[in-house]
């Protein structure tokens, strides 16, 4: 509901001050009794009709917008701002901006997260590894001691996916707590494998470039892994990526 004027705030207390009763008011100038409420409210304790000043921008949207926003969010976290905004009129029928979405969301807790990377598994991979679990649920200690569990992963030296975000105020842009160190291209990093059981693990095995088949099978499994899985009568576990699992890297 727009705000009242200046010349109905002025009458509306001549009213009051006339006798009037507040309803009785709100009905002669067609605004709702609470606006009276208020502003009688405001009159006694400011002596003045008009609005106090503050330094806050005015609220654009009704705590039921709020929901909806906070709603359709929560239904697809992928759902950008910019399409929440242009699906909301916020008061007056005007158009809301992302920023007010945004805000909307922080006000509930939610933040802007990277997604969990999950794997895509099709549809036989769901039933083989609840196969596999059911059948290893009831395995003891002593049992997993002879299992050898490998994997590799790759360590990067500088954050340079640009995706680091840091809170500040307008103007700390290049302050020093708000500038995350970084070079060229990446600077670089490293990927390493290893394989560890219980009380024991293998070398590390530094692997320059990229793991592919042929070298998982040349450099990892025939000189490190098939020698130390004999030699303390292990098995082998790993995780069937790509490298792991191809025809050439099976043992007979």
């Amino acid at each position: 509901m727009p705000q009242m004027s200046q010349v109905l705030r002025e009458r509306a207390i001549g009213m009051l001050i006339a006798g009037m009763s507040t309803r009785a008011v709100a009905r002669e100038l067609n605004v709702h009794f609470s606006t009276i409420s208020r502003l009688q409210r405001g009159f006694r304790e400011f002596g003045s009709t008009s609005n106090r000043p503050h330094n806050r921008r005015p609220r654009v949207t009704t705590p039921v917008q709020d929901l909806y926003i906070q709603h359709v969010h929560l239904q697809n976290g992928l759902r950008p701002a910019t399409q929440t905004a242009a699906e909301t009129i916020g008061l007056h029928n005007n158009r809301i901006s992302a920023e007010t979405v945004r805000n909307r969301l922080r006000e509930a807790h939610l933040h802007a997260r990277r997604p969990h990377r999950g794997l895509d598994l099709t549809p036989v991979r769901p039933p083989n590894r609840l196969e596999w679990a059911n059948a290893h649920m009831r395995w003891r200690l002593a049992r997993w001691r002879g299992v050898l569990f490998t994997d590799e992963s790759r360590f990067t030296l500088f954050r340079a996916d640009d995706r680091q975000r840091v809170w500040r105020r307008v103007g700390e842009r290049f302050s020093d707590v708000n500038v995350v160190d970084r070079v060229a291209h990446g600077g670089g990093g490293v990927m390493v494998w290893a394989g560890i059981c219980y009380g024991r693990r293998t070398q590390v095995h530094f692997i320059d470039g990229i793991l592919n088949a042929q070298r998982y099978c040349d450099e990892i499994l025939g000189p490190i892994v098939v020698p130390y899985i004999q030699q303390h009568h292990l098995m082998l576990q790993h995780d069937n990526a790509r490298p792991h699992v191809a025809s050439c890297c099976i043992i007979s």
